[in-house]
């Protein structure tokens, strides 16, 4: 009775389950580094939000740790009174040179916003945007609720924020909160 097996090289099947192997390993390989790319991409989104917050707790701690030009367009009024303190003019102010988050770019595309309104799954430009969210006025016992800040918002004392990054699949990651 003659043998199935051949004995010399390796059958044309066992040839190809060592190609395929090798193929798979090679995909894990190659997702596995994307994925790693696409994860120290939202680190940096997420360290810069920090900083973000580092910020406002320094002038929350004392004005005088901050440079002049942010401190002016971003330390709150004791009350609204149309003074021209908005988010969108602190926001500059902390873009602008010499401020806290000068030069910095969006990691995933330079080309795409450092901020924005709120992650959004189908718009692949909110992938590693910073969202600046207020806190809103809610009836007592009910649980904390954020929402966009507004550029024109006016800041005033006490106003609660929440800082979040959207990730490489432009999910919310909460980074921290904060109060002026």
């Amino acid at each position: 009775m003659k043998s199935i097996r051949r004995m010399h090289g390796l059958a044309l099947s066992e040839l190809m389950f060592i190609v395929c192997l090798l193929g798979a390993l090679a995909l894990v390989g190659v997702l596995g580094w994307m994925s790693l790319a696409d994860a120290r991409k939202t680190e940096r989104s997420k360290d810069r939000a920090v900083a973000l917050l580092q910020w406002f707790d320094d002038l929350a701690a004392g004005p005088a740790k901050v440079d002049l030009a942010q401190r002016d367009k971003c330390t709150p009024d004791e009350v609204a009174n149309g003074s021209g303190k908005t988010w969108l003019a602190c926001r500059n102010a902390l873009l602008a040179e010499g401020g806290p988050l000068h030069g910095i770019v969006n990691p995933f595309d330079s080309e795409y916003s450092v901020f924005g309104d709120k992650c959004e799954r189908k718009n692949t430009a909110t992938r590693g945007i910073i969202v600046v969210q207020e806190s809103l006025k809610v009836p007592p016992g009910q649980p904390a609720a954020f929402g966009p800040m507004s550029p024109t918002r006016p800041l005033e004392k006490d106003l609660g924020f929440r800082v979040i990054v959207c990730d490489e699949g432009s999910f919310p990651i909460k980074v921290g909160e904060s109060k002026l």
